[in-house]
């Protein structure tokens, strides 16, 4: 064994490692899941680090890296004609999601693409009416609240007040569906005075989203809030896309699915971390250069927000398109110049490329938005995908419901 002694553990060591009880561990024996060996003096057994390392990551549905091919997932496979993810980027019903943001597509139009809804359906943006929101939601709003927060509770006053658009299938529900993201955009105006939906202007949703988050009516600044509503609209099969098509599933409404999702979407490790990466870049600061500050943050956590994925490898493109466009915006932004410091030094030191939450950073940056706002336009972009979800799923009918491999006690 003491030739071998870094790659095997001892029954408890690898219990404690797996998160486990030692019966626990013993039934993965049992099963084939793991090999047990003995040891030396043959009263215990021990367990290959190797094989603990491969099961613990199918447990939680990580990629392995060593070979791509054998990638296990969490939760159930779904057939799904929305979107695609490939090597270079996403697309949304066969078009480029990368080439559709970079041609100033509006993101009215990609919602429509999304939601297949007629040729020509887009322009009735122009003369939409948003949901109005409850006067009790105005008096919570504070400059200080979590936007999801709001979000969550606009859906549930809404609901009770409209009885007659739930339906998933009904034949209004895309007119609700662009009431109610209009109301999304404009909710974070609603803790001051802008208040007003631009249906008028070259992107009446980025640049309604901009006014509200900043005051700001810049159709140039705005361009690089669609294009970060263009690229996040929808991103396949993630967590809170699945909540949504559980919901549809059951037949749930229209405001009940997006619930399901935004409640997903609200969690540190999904919506959200878009916040955890800006804090990141707060904290930094305190040191002289993003070397310094690697260093001291690599003695206490080992994952940075923001960076790394299992979909693209060679990084997010999304990531890389809005980082670019942000510097293009604005390089004078203290707050971005480090982001981007972050962002070669992660890559130069440990080799990890940033993901879509440190491109939504960089916008918030460039565009001087209050704290949380990549999560923000992150939301209201992504409202679109959950609702092409929740219809195809509703189509499709049937109710989800995966089957659990059962490894408590035998």
């Amino acid at each position: 064994m003491s030739d071998n002694e870094e790659k095997f553990l001892p029954g408890p060591k690898a219990a404690e490692f797996l998160g486990v009880k030692p019966a626990t561990l013993y039934a993965y024996a049992s099963r084939g899941l793991i090999e047990s060996i003995p040891t030396d003096n043959g009263r215990e057994r021990c367990y290959r680090l190797s094989d603990l390392i491969s099961l613990r990551q199918c447990s939680r549905g990580f990629k392995s890296t060593k070979d791509p091919t054998t990638a296990v997932w969490t939760g159930p496979v779904i057939k799904s004609a929305i979107t695609d993810i490939r090597d270079d980027g996403h697309c949304y019903r066969g078009k480029s999601a990368i080439e559709l943001a970079l041609s100033d597509t509006p993101f009215e139009l990609v919602a429509e693409l999304l939601w297949e809804t007629p040729e020509g359906a887009h322009t009735a943006w122009a003369k939409v009416k948003p949901l109005p929101a409850p006067a009790s939601l105005k008096e919570l709003a504070q400059a200080d609240t979590d936007y999801l927060d709001l979000l969550k509770l606009l859906l549930v006053t809404i609901e009770m007040s409209d009885p007659v658009s739930r339906k998933l299938l009904s034949a209004d529900v895309f007119d609700t569906a662009r009431r109610l993201i209009v109301a999304m955009a404009l909710t974070p105006g609603l803790a001051g005075s802008q208040m007003s939906y631009l249906a008028e202007a070259r992107f009446p949703i980025a640049q309604s989203l901009l006014a509200t988050l900043s005051g700001n009516k810049s159709a140039e600044k705005a361009r690089l809030i669609n294009r970060a509503l263009v690229l996040c609209a929808d991103h396949e099969l993630n967590a809170s896309a699945l909540a949504a098509r559980i919901a549809a599933s059951c037949d749930a409404s229209l405001y009940s699915c997006l619930l399901s999702a935004l409640g997903t979407f609200s969690g540190s490790l999904h919506g959200s971390a878009c916040r955890r990466a800006e804090d990141i870049v707060s904290n930094s600061l305190k040191f002289k250069n993003a070397r310094a500050w690697l260093k001291d943050y690599l003695r206490h956590l080992e994952r940075i927000p923001g960076f790394g994925g299992d979909l693209y490898e060679q990084g997010d493109p999304r990531a890389r398109v809005l980082i670019a466009a942000s510097e293009a915006v604005s390089t004078r932004n203290v707050h971005l110049r480090r982001l981007i410091e972050i962002v070669e030094c992660v890559r130069d030191e440990l080799g990890v490329q940033p993901n879509l939450d440190v491109g939504l950073a960089a916008i918030s940056y460039a565009l001087s938005l209050p704290p949380g706002s990549g999560s923000t336009i992150f939301a209201v972009s992504r409202t679109a995908g959950w609702i092409a979800h929740a219809i195809e799923q509703r189509q499709y009918g049937g109710v989800i419901r995966p089957r659990a491999r059962y490894i408590g006690r035998v």
